[in-house]
């Protein structure tokens, strides 16, 4: 018998089937960390706009590129970022955008001019577009609800990256105001550099492995190309309606075009074979409900945040790193709610902990509408917390019906289509509630102008109640 017939194979480890990771936990804390980096960067370089502009000596419309660059392609491309984890393999797919925002991050940190920083910013919001749903789809992959303890554990990881991506915008604006004036407005972008890297090589080891192809897997480029288009020309429309107005031929126009482009897409998608967007996860009572509850929020949490620090800066006039710190209460308020949302949600049920949740934000934002001038103390603090509790609650649960209901191979779309109805509310809301505080009564009273545009936030909130009672499950999700 040959030396090499007595030779003993060490023991292999075992292949594990696709879906399944050997450390689900170091495989959430990887999905964690991206989603904390993409909220980082939102508002590490908003910290540093001033500065760029400085720097470089050019005007506030060119300024804005380099925040309306990263909203355009991040919103744009999300229905097709989502969807290409389900084509191309999540991992592979989800490991690509890391290392596209690594490099674009690195042009952005040697930009020598504005226009290649404003092109790095387009390059971070493509590949965030790509990041944000397919990690979203590689946490259900990984986490399954087959049973009362996997939907248990999916609650609570849903809760973890809920709790945790709601610090990232507050730690940017911390982190940025350091590194813009210890280290230059550059090091907001080569932060991320190191970050994403890391994350790119984390990825091989610990998310579960891509299943094969199907044969008949394709991307449709026409889909492709027309719902790209519409979103990109419905956001622009958006983010251009806050200084134009919303009945301008400017605004009316580019939505118009928009909504055509985007009816377009939905018509091929009915008669493709293999859609870019499946419309059938819409059949899903849940995930109609979840992407209504999504996008009615949105409308409301994220032009409040805006116009609440404008209202602590230019009325109560606390310095902009003061202001950050008084806005912290809402963040530390979701960050306590998305914890103790999984346990809820197994006790009550989604519809039960949405209303729930929606009835505080709305209370709180009627409290926060009597502002006046007075003491933080006496007149924001309260309803933060109240704005921020029920936001929490309600952000885990809409994320947990809008993603439970698909089939695994549509998990992408689905978490696609969710992160899309959350950045139009956001940029709709603002352009709403934008034109409302202009018009608000009570004359020259900049606190009755911001009340005013909080009293109204409260409507797309109410409707959302109405979605939720029409939609969200009263029960947990099987």
């Amino acid at each position: 018998m040959s030396l090499t017939e007595n030779r003993i194979s060490p023991p292999r480890a075992p292949r594990l089937p696709a879906g399944r990771v050997a450390h689900p936990a170091a495989a959430l804390a990887l999905l964690v960390s991206s989603h904390f980096m993409l909220n980082l960067d939102s508002a590490i370089v908003e910290v540093a706009l001033p500065t760029i502009k400085n720097s470089f000596g050019v005007g506030l419309s060119e300024l804005s590129w380099v925040v309306n660059a990263y909203v355009l392609a991040f919103g744009g491309f999300l229905l097709l970022g989502g969807r290409l984890g389900d084509i191309l393999g999540r991992r592979r797919t989800f490991t690509g955008g890391l290392v596209l925002f690594a490099l674009a991050s690195l042009l952005g940190g040697v930009a020598t001019t504005p226009e290649l920083v404003v092109v790095a910013r387009a390059a971070q919001g493509l590949a965030a577009a790509v990041i944000s749903p397919t990690a979203l789809s590689l946490l259900v992959q990984i986490f399954p609800n087959g049973t009362p303890a996997e939907r248990a554990r999916r609650n609570k990881a849903l809760g973890t990256l809920g709790a945790v991506a709601a610090t990232g915008g507050s730690a940017g604006y911390f982190l940025g105001g350091v590194l813009t004036d210890t280290l230059g407005w550059e090091a907001t972008f080569l932060v991320n550099v190191p970050i994403a890297a890391c994350a790119a090589v984390c990825a091989g080891r610990l998310l579960p492995r891509d299943e094969a192809r199907a044969a008949h897997a394709r991307l449709d480029l026409v889909s492709a190309l027309t719902g790209c288009t519409g979103m990109t020309l419905l956001v622009y429309a958006l983010l251009g309606a806050e200084s134009a107005g919303i009945r301008t031929p400017r605004t009316v126009g580019f939505a118009a075009l928009a909504l055509v482009l985007l009816g377009l897409f939905v018509l091929r998608q009915r008669r493709s074979d293999d859609p870019l967007f499946p419309l059938r996860i819409l059949k899903h009572p849940a995930v109609r409900g979840a992407n209504a509850v999504a996008a009615l929020i949105n409308m409301a949490i994220g032009p409040v945040i805006f116009f609440l620090s404008l209202y602590i800066q230019q009325v109560l006039a606390y310095s902009p790193f003061a202001a950050g710190i008084a806005i912290l209460p809402i963040v530390v308020s979701i960050t306590v709610a998305s914890s103790l949302t999984g346990r809820l949600l197994d006790r009550h049920g989604p519809r039960a902990v949405t209303v729930t949740g929606l009835t505080l934000f709305a209370a709180g934002l009627v409290w926060l509408s009597q502002v006046s001038g007075d003491a933080y103390w006496a007149q924001v603090l309260g309803p933060e917390c109240l704005i921020g509790f029920g936001g929490g609650l309600v952000f885990v649960t809409f994320t947990v019906c809008g993603t439970s209901g698909p089939d695994d191979q549509d998990s992408g779309a689905a978490s696609g289509v969710l992160t899309t109805s959350q950045k139009i509310g956001s940029a709709a809301g603002l352009a709403v509630l934008t034109g409302i505080a202009s018009v608000a009564p009570g004359g020259a009273s900049a606190a009755s102008g911001y009340g005013f545009a909080f009293l109204a936030a409260a409507v797309p909130v109410l409707l959302a109640v109405a979605a939720s009672a029409r939609w969200i499950p009263a029960r947990p999700q099987q």
